[in-house]
C-alpha cells in the first residue's frame, strides 16, 4: 500500500455483468453491450480520471507494476506500469481502480453518473479506501401505458429507429446504444478485449453473422463459458500491490495467447465465422459458436494453455469450462445459466484434485435437443444413474479433463474417438446406447452382437469394452463418446443429412 497518508484510492467493481449483457438476445446487441462495458472500463473511466479541472488529481504509483508482455497480442493495449505511473492501478476483469492526490470523493461521484449514463441497468460498487461510495440504483418504471414499448425488448419506451438489414424497428436508448456500438465493432473500432483480440485473429477477415440464426444455420448453437480454476488461491496471501498486478497480467496475457490460437485453429479461410467472442475478461471467456467447433475448440484452447506453461513452476492456470448445446430459440439467458452450472461442475471436479495429483483443466457439456433446457443436474439424475448400490451404472463419465490424447475418458480422446466413427453404422451406435440404461448384460449381449466393423470403429476410438470398473459403480464411455460424434448432426433436416453423411 501507497503510505502517503493523503492519498485515496477509488475502486469501482461491476458485478452480475453477463446478467446484463443478456439483457437484450440478440447477437448484435450482446457484442455492442461487451463493446460498451469494454469502452467504459479499459477507456472512458480512465480518460474521467485524467481529466484536469475537476476537482481531483491523480496520484502516479511507483511500484514495480509488470511492463507489456512482448508475446501478448495486446501489448500496445495492456501495461500495467504505463498505468501505474499514471495513476491507474487496474482497468481489466470488471474492475477499475485509480488512486488520487486530492477529490477522490468528487471522482467517485462524477464515475457513478458516468456509469448510470453509458451502461444503463448494470450493477456496480463504488468505494474508496474498501469504504463503500455508491451502488447502482433500480429505478421503478414511469412509462406510461399508452405508448409503445421497445421492439426488441418489450422493456423501456420506442424512442430511436434502428434498421436490421432492411427492416426499421423502434426500440429502446439502452438498446440503440448497444446497436450503435455493435456497428462500432464490426468496424474493429471498440477497445474491448474480444475485440481487441479478434481484431488479431482470422476473424478480422470473415464475414461476422449478426443473428444467432445466421451463425448455426440448420444447426445447433453452442454456448462456452470458461473460467480460471483456483485463481484466488493460487495468488496466495499479503501480496503487495505490484504482485497481484504482476500474477493477474500474467494470467490474461496466457488465455488471450491460446484464445488467440483457438480461434485461428477453428476458423475457415475464408468463409463465414464459426464463432463469436461475446466477452473475454481476466481469466475468463463466454463464447458463441457452431455446434461442431465447439468442443474441438475447448481442446486446442487447453492444449495451448498446457504448452505455454510447460516450464512453469507454481501456479498454472488452468479453466473450467461449460458447454451447452441446443436450438438457438432456446432464450439465451438460460443457456448461460446452464453453462455456468456445467463450469461450476467441472471446477468442482478440479477441486476435488488431490495435493499430489497434476492441476488440469475440466469439461463438463450438455446436450438439449428439446424447446427447452431443464436443469443438467435433474436430468443427469433421472437418465445417467440406473441400477441398486451395490449394481450402480453411470451412464457418463461427465466432468472429465479436457486433455489426455490417448484416453477416453478425457474430452480430447472422446473427440478424436468420435472422429474415427464417422464410418461407422449410427443406427447400430444409437441402439447400442439405448441398451446402457436396461442393463449391463444386455448392454454387452448389444455390444457382442455388433457387425466386426462398428466394433473395430469403436474400438480405434478407445471403446474396446462397454463397461469398466470405477470405485464402486460401472462406468461407461459410450455414450459420451457417441454423442459427441452426433453433434455436428443436430438440427440437420433429414435429406440434408443424408446428402452430407450419406
Amino acid at each position: 500500500m501507497n503510505n502517503k497518508a493523503n492519498i485515496q484510492r477509488v475502486h469501482i467493481e461491476l458485478s452480475r455483468v453477463q446478467t446484463w449483457l443478456f439483457a437484450v438476445p440478440r447477437l448484435r446487441a450482446m457484442v455492442g453491450a461487451n463493446a460498451l462495458l469494454g469502452e467504459t472500463l479499459r477507456v472512458v473511466l480512465p480518460r474521467l480520471a485524467r481529466e484536469t479541472g475537476r476537482g481531483w488529481t491523480l496520484a502516479p504509483n511507483n511500484e514495480a507494476y509488470p511492463c507489456a508482455d512482448e508475446n501478448d497480442p495486446l501489448k500496445d493495449h495492456d501495461d500495467p506500469a504505463a498505468d501505474a505511473k499514471k495513476g491507474i492501478l487496474s482497468r481489466d476483469g470488471g474492475h477499475f481502480e485509480a488512486q488520487f492526490a486530492s477529490g477522490a470523493e468528487i471522482f467517485a461521484d462524477a464515475a457513478g453518473q458516468l456509469l448510470h449514463a453509458q451502461l444503463p441497468g448494470l450493477r456496480f460498487r463504488v468505494s474508496i479506501d474498501g469504504e463503500a461510495r455508491a451502488t447502482s440504483q433500480v429505478h421503478l418504471s414511469t412509462e406510461l401505458p399508452v405508448l409503445a414499448p421497445c421492439e426488441w425488448t418489450g422493456r423501456g419506451l420506442a424512442s430511436e429507429p434502428i434498421k436490421q438489414g432492411k427492416d426499421e424497428h423502434e426500440v429502446s436508448i439502452d438498446v440503440k446504444q448497444r446497436h450503435d456500438a455493435a456497428k462500432d465493432a464490426e468496424d474493429w473500432k471498440t477497445k474491448d478485449v474480444a475485440s481487441l483480440l479478434s481484431a488479431q485473429t482470422k476473424l478480422k477477415t470473415l464475414d461476422r453473422p449478426q443473428e444467432l440464426e445466421k451463425l448455426v444455420g440448420d444447426g445447433y448453437l453452442a454456448l462456452i463459458h470458461a473460467d480460471g480454476n483456483g485463481v484466488g488461491s493460487g495468488l496466495g496471501k499479503d501480496k503487495s500491490d505490484s504482485e497481484r498486478a504482476a500474477f493477474f497480467h500474467r494470467n490474461r496475457v496466457l488465455l488471450r495467447r491460446a484464445v488467440q490460437k483457438a480461434i485461428d485453429e477453428h476458423c475457415p479461410d475464408p468463409g463465414p465465422a464459426p464463432l463469436i467472442p461475446l466477452m473475454l475478461g481476466g481469466d475468463d471467456l463466454l463464447l458463441v459458436a457452431r455446434a461442431e467447433c465447439a468442443l474441438p475448440f475447448v481442446v486446442t484452447l487447453c492444449a495451448e494453455l498446457e504448452d505455454l506453461q510447460k516450464e512453469v513452476t507454481g501456479f498454472k492456470l488452468t479453466l473450467g469450462v461449460g458447454v451447452v448445446f441446443a436450438k438457438h430459440t432456446i432464450p439465451i439467458h438460460r443457456l448461460h445459466e446452464v453453462a455456468e452450472q456445467l463450469a461450476a461442475s467441472a471446477k468442482r471436479r478440479f477441486r476435488g484434485f488431490k495435493d499430489h495429483e497434476a492441476k488440469r483443466s475440466v469439461v463438463d457439456w450438455a446436450v438439449f435437443s428439446t424447446a427447452w433446457v431443464d436443469d443438467p443436474e435433474e436430468v443427469r439424475r433421472r437418465d445417467w444413474l440406473r441400477g441398486s448400490e451395490s449394481e450402480l451404472r453411470v451412464l457418463s463419465q461427465r466432468p472429465v479433463d479436457v486433455l489426455g490424447e490417448a484416453r477416453i475418458d478425457s474430452l480430447q480422446g472422446l473427440v478424436r474417438g468420435a472422429g474415427q466413427l464417422a464410418r461407422a453404422p449410427r443406427s447400430q451406435l444409437r441402439y447400442l446406447v439405448e441398451q446402457l440404461s436396461r442393463g449391463r448384460a444386455l448392454s454387452e449381449l448389444a455390444f457382442a452382437e455388433l457387425p466386426q466393423e462398428a466394433k473395430g470403429l469403436l474400438a480405434e476410438a478407445g471403446a474396446k469394452e462397454p463397461w469398466r470398473r470405477a470405485g464402486n459403480a460401472w462406468i461407461t464411455a459410450l455414450l459420451d463418446l457417441v454423442e459427441i460424434a452426433e453433434i455436428g448432426r443436430l438440427g440437420l433436416s433429414t435429406v440434408r443429412e443424408e446428402a452430407v453423411h450419406g
